[in-house]
């Protein structure tokens, strides 16, 4: 392998390659050439079966035209695959179940740098054939995660379909649950909070703390509060504030960056 590490990265958004090209701009003692940024697996595809002199590429699993898995069916992986992903903890489990290497987003400088590591370490040992497989296998056997797309809830004496877009946030109140839309009306949901936390898109819903589900377009503002928690200013305005407690505060703002 050269000194200079020749990178490809395989994304489709714009801010979260910037964002990696960053961290990595500050990591010491590394030297990097990007010979290409591709947004989707049809063109991952084409570039991949036409280019091999790449020594690591940061690849993330959703894409513009599908999931990035579908690239290693169609052609052979010439080097190590830095996964960045977004989804939950039972994916995370398969990829170190498989041994491969992974970056939650949005991407923090020390997981990155742990990765890089990782990748040094191992590059000089970097068995081809048996990985190329292990990817392939993993491919074969990943399921995507599917999010609640719409609420169905009781409104007099009929039902209406509420898409999760128009949600500004979910709350307890006198021992239900309730569903505020982005218009201000309400309506009572039939769920736990903790559950409709697993049946929501993590990348647009927050857990702020045991009272609130806020969606991030509902966000308008994030206060410094007392004893270093935060206050969300929320549209419409929420029954009580929204309080992120300080434990949470950080990984709060890394949420609210991506």
């Amino acid at each position: 392998m050269s000194t200079v590490i020749k990178i490809a990265i395989i994304e489709d958004e714009e801010s979260a390659v910037k964002r990696l090209l960053r961290e990595l701009e500050r990591l010491e003692g590394i030297d990097f050439e990007v010979q290409c940024t591709l947004a989707s697996v049809i063109d991952a595809v084409v570039w991949l079966k036409n280019n091999h002199q790449v020594d690591l590429i940061f690849m993330d699993i959703q894409l513009s035209d599908g999931i990035s898995f579908e690239i290693f069916k169609q052609v052979d992986m010439p080097c190590p695959v830095i996964f960045t992903t977004a989804y939950d903890e039972y994916a995370l489990q398969a990829f170190k179940v498989n041994s491969l290497d992974y970056i939650l987003k949005p991407v923090d400088p020390v997981d990155l740098k742990s990765a890089m590591d990782r990748y040094f370490a191992s590059s000089d040992h970097f068995a081809r054939e048996a990985y190329i497989n292990q990817l392939r296998a993993f491919a074969g056997e990943f399921k995507t995660k599917t999010y609640r797309s719409s609420f169905l809830v009781n409104f007099k004496q009929k039902m209406i379909l509420i898409n999760t877009n128009d949600v500004a946030y979910i709350y307890i109140k006198e021992r239900g649950v309730f569903l505020k839309k982005k218009d201000n009306t309400e309506y009572v949901v039939e769920f736990f909070l903790d559950e409709l936390e697993e049946q929501l898109n993590p990348g647009l819903f927050y857990r702020a703390n045991r009272q609130f589900l806020v969606a991030r377009s509902s966000i308008v503002e994030i206060e410094p509060y007392f004893t270093g928690r935060l206050l969300l200013v929320a549209k419409p305005q929420p029954p009580s504030p929204i309080i992120i407690s300080k434990e949470k505060s950080s990984d709060f703002k890394r949420w609210a960056d991506y």
